[in-house]
């Protein structure tokens, strides 16, 4: 059987990583990006002008979009464009479930097939082809995927054919992340007022129950180093989160801790759009205010 021809659509921090890896294997590939291709597009690819364009060189179209409305309005373009025989168009963003479940009508509907593979891990990681890949869609497109996403995942999580699954564990593993995130900052913020290191406090959470990922990680390699980066912006934490809440009420669930959550973050965001979710930490530990 003859290589897959790749499409990518939005190629940002991480889907730029994700292009990256799969240019370097030797993977054709047309690349398309709203801010322009030409600058972004990875060595060895074609940079075009539409999304009409990479589904036509392609037989498999990855999107890696920071938004719902713009998976959205992708997905529509990719419906006009007259799709060869066999494309499957895989969802690699943060979106919803209901958001998979239209797209996936929509596309079905044009012959076109629909997979989510929605990912963990920071561009750097998945760079270092270690990101995990939770993909949920029909056995034979992942049999197809499997070595794409081997480019740049050390692990591929089945969740099986039900529409959406993919980007519900996704939004469930987001949820806890960002959660983490905005309690680590106030329990260390309240332990340094009182006297405590920084660096204390994560040697003894590394060893205790307390740890999650923003003590294991966030705090240790952005805050101790004071970089203050993890490749995430507040405004797409804030959106990830807040797609959980109003997902998980949707489907009649009780979320408090989750909507508290969301709404520090969102001051944050409202406060200062464009610094790293990290920055969540100086926020709480200095009131509600930005450090420079």
């Amino acid at each position: 059987m003859s290589q897959e021809k790749i499409g990518f659509i939005g190629l940002g921090n991480l889907g730029r990583a994700i292009a990256d890896n799969i240019a370097k294997d030797g993977f054709e590939m047309a690349v398309f990006d709203i801010a322009g291709a030409e600058k972004l597009a990875p060595a060895g690819t074609h940079a075009v002008a539409s999304v009409a364009e990479v589904v036509e060189r392609s037989s498999l179209v990855f999107m890696c979009l920071p938004t719902i409305a713009s998976v959205e309005a992708v997905v529509a373009e990719i419906c006009d464009a007259g799709a060869p025989d066999g494309l499957i168009v895989v969802n690699t963003s943060t979106a919803s479930p209901r958001c998979a479940i239209a797209a996936h009508k929509q596309l079905n509907e044009k012959g076109i097939g629909y997979a989510d593979a929605t990912i963990s891990g920071t561009p750097p990681r998945t760079r270092a082809a270690q990101a995990r890949v939770m993909f949920s869609g029909e056995p034979e497109h992942l049999r197809r995927l499997t070595p794409v996403f081997e480019t740049f995942s050390e692990k591929v999580f089945d969740l099986g054919s039900e529409v959406g699954n993919g980007q519900r564990m996704k939004l469930v593993n987001n949820c806890l992340v960002h959660t983490a995130l905005v309690v680590s900052s106030e329990a260390l913020a309240w332990g340094e007022k009182g006297g405590l290191s920084m660096q204390t406090m994560l040697e003894v959470l590394e060893a205790t129950s307390g740890r999650n990922i923003a003590t294991d990680h966030y705090f240790p390699l952005t805050v101790l180093t004071g970089t203050y980066d993890t490749g995430a912006t507040i405004s797409i934490a804030r959106k990830d989160i807040e797609t959980f809440v109003e997902e998980a009420r949707a489907d009649g669930c009780r979320i408090v801790v989750a909507e508290s959550a969301y709404q520090s973050m969102k001051e944050l965001q409202e406060a200062a759009p464009d610094v790293d979710q990290v920055m969540m930490y100086t926020f709480t530990r200095d009131g509600g205010k930005i450090s420079a």
